[in-house]
């Protein structure tokens, strides 16, 4: 045994239960122990037969209280012993692997665990003394009331056999259908009604002629140019059609991008970065505010308001904005409007003769040059009426 071993004895005290042993607040710890090893604490613990491994920031700790001349920090734990435990009710968690939100099932995929209660349990101190547990009752186990699609395997695990959604409410777990596609490219489900929400795991991209009466997200590129949405629509990997077909969202989008497309959208639209030579009629709110938040060689037309960062091309391409809206169109903004976009307002076509800005609450003053109204047409719903969602 070392000399800086036994000196460490000195600077190292139990607490009453025996679980922990620590260095106190204001400790007086001699220079000596500068520069001490992990060979000589190892040493300390086995004297005061600590079989516990120390933390791994204690020689740190000893050493600057040596420079120091005393523990100026709260109590450090130096080590611990193994407390005894409470009763643990059962439980239910999700299984943290999913790739997909924890609500989100897919068929063979185990979703949830069922833990079952533990009794109390009795702990151990430093010194290898066993600690009684509390006596005190089992809980009951837990208890789900699970649909035909979720499955409860031996070992607790609830394994989905089928796609949907998950939601637990109390001991009742509910489940709506989703149609999980692997891979979405033509000639693959290239006419299909899926009367479900739909995730797409891959790329949207072919001839497919899709009608969707749930919910559409969508994780990578999408090309698709024949698809109707019923639900709302997430795009993920963004849009472009390349202007063939006409995609149909009957309630609200959010997306990446839009490219070289039209869309017609009954609801709100969220384009993350940017619109780029496309043509959109929307029947809501359209934000476009991120990074850079830009429009530019497209024709938008829309009965609610618009927020965007920048709306224009500096290469000539022509821009144009068509607010129908009456009060629903007062709450547009853009913040830097280029020379030469065309804005319809309140029935009056407007050419942006400066860079400049737009906001509807005010009368246009900033944008001059003003022009007929003759080529705002107005935007279209699709053909005909949604048909009922079959139950």
């Amino acid at each position: 045994m070392s000399a800086a071993s036994n000196t460490l004895l000195s600077i190292l005290g139990f607490t009453e239960d025996k679980l922990r042993l620590v260095i106190r607040k204001s400790t007086k710890v001699p220079s000596t122990l500068a520069n001490t090893k992990h060979s000589e604490l190892a040493s300390a613990l086995a004297q005061l037969k600590v079989t516990a491994p120390p933390h791994k920031n204690t020689i740190n700790i000893i050493r600057e209280a040596a420079r120091t001349g005393a523990h100026s920090g709260d109590d450090f734990e130096v080590c611990q012993g193994e407390a005894p435990q409470g009763a643990a009710p059962g439980r239910w968690e999700w299984v943290e692997s999913l790739r997909r939100p924890a609500d989100h099932a897919v068929k063979s995929e185990v979703v949830m665990r069922i833990v079952p209660p533990a009794p109390p349990r009795p702990g151990v101190d430093l010194l290898g003394a066993p600690i009684p547990a509390k006596e005190e009752p089992t809980p009951p186990p837990v208890v789900l009331n699970l649909p035909p699609e979720l499955e409860l395997q031996a070992n607790g695990d609830i394994v989905a056999r089928a796609s949907g959604q998950l939601k637990v409410e109390g001991e009742n777990v509910g489940f709506e259908p989703v149609f999980v596609v692997d891979k979405a490219h033509a000639p693959e489900y290239s006419v299909c009604e899926f009367h479900s929400d739909v995730h797409v795991m891959s790329d949207l991209i072919g001839s497919m002629k899709w009608r969707v009466f749930g919910k559409l997200e969508v994780e990578g590129h999408w090309q698709a140019p024949d698809i109707e949405v019923f639900g709302d629509v997430i795009a993920k990997g963004g849009i472009q059609t390349n202007m063939i077909g006409t995609l149909r969202f009957w309630h609200n989008c959010q997306t990446t991008y839009i490219q070289v497309s039209q869309v017609g959208i009954l609801g709100n639209l969220v384009v993350e970065n940017s619109v780029q030579l496309s043509e959109l009629r929307i029947g809501g709110d359209m934000t476009c505010t991120s990074n850079p938040g830009a429009i530019l060689g497209s024709t938008l037309q829309l009965y609610g308001g618009l927020r965007a960062n920048k709306v224009g091309s500096e290469n000539g391409q022509k821009t144009k904005i068509v607010l129908l809206g009456g009060e629903e169109a007062r709450t547009s903004r853009i913040e830097r409007l280029l020379q030469g976009t065309m804005i319809t307002y309140r029935g009056e076509t407007f050419a942006a003769a400066v860079d400049t800005s737009f906001d509807s609450s005010a009368p246009p003053t900033a944008v001059v040059d003003g022009g007929s109204n003759k080529d705002a047409a107005a935007p279209t719903a699709p053909a005909e009426a949604p048909p009922k969602q079959e139950t």
